[in-house]
């Protein structure tokens, strides 16, 4: 119990960190905050995944998604079993204003694209992640069911580790 109240407080204290302060974004992974929080520590990386560094999976049912794989060695045995890991998408969701936001994954959003008789058809794509000992794996894939179009911009994506002591 106790180790769940701290992860808790660790994770309440992560999102005010988050809502209250801006960091600078570079791109390269990065770690950029190592934090001791009410006994648990903190790390946070970003990453800039490029288009060319997708990768095409297939699901059992022959079902595509696009994925990246990326080293986190924050994420140890210790992450496994008592800790937490959180992940982040930067999305621009008014190009006109520049307003871009982090938003916790899974993150599904609608995509609007024009089919080939002129209609314009909106979807559903889910961004989200998948973790394991020292690896993070990020993941697009259409809710209609085909294969997502190819990246060509890049993706920033956030990943917040905390490690319970």
């Amino acid at each position: 119990m106790k180790q769940i109240r701290t992860i808790l407080i660790s994770s309440i204290a992560v999102i005010t960190a988050f809502l209250t302060t801006s960091c600078e974004r570079e791109y390269i992974t990065k770690e950029y905050i190592s934090e001791y929080y009410n006994g648990a520590k903190v790390y946070t990386r970003e990453y800039a995944i490029q288009g060319k560094d997708w990768q095409v999976g297939h699901y059992d049912n022959g079902r595509t998604y696009l994925y990246a794989e990326c080293d986190n060695p924050d994420i140890t045995d210790n992450v496994m079993k008592n800790g937490a890991v959180l992940g982040y998408l930067w999305f621009t969701y008014d190009i006109e204003k520049n307003a871009s936001s982090w938003n916790l994954m899974p993150y599904v959003y609608p995509y609007t694209f024009q089919n080939d008789e002129g209609t314009s058809i909106t979807i559903g794509e889910n961004t989200r992640f998948e973790y394991e000992k020292g690896t993070v794996v990020f993941v697009v894939e259409d809710l209609d069911g085909f294969e997502p179009d190819a990246m060509t911009d890049e993706l920033i994506f956030k990943v917040v580790v905390i490690e319970n002591y």
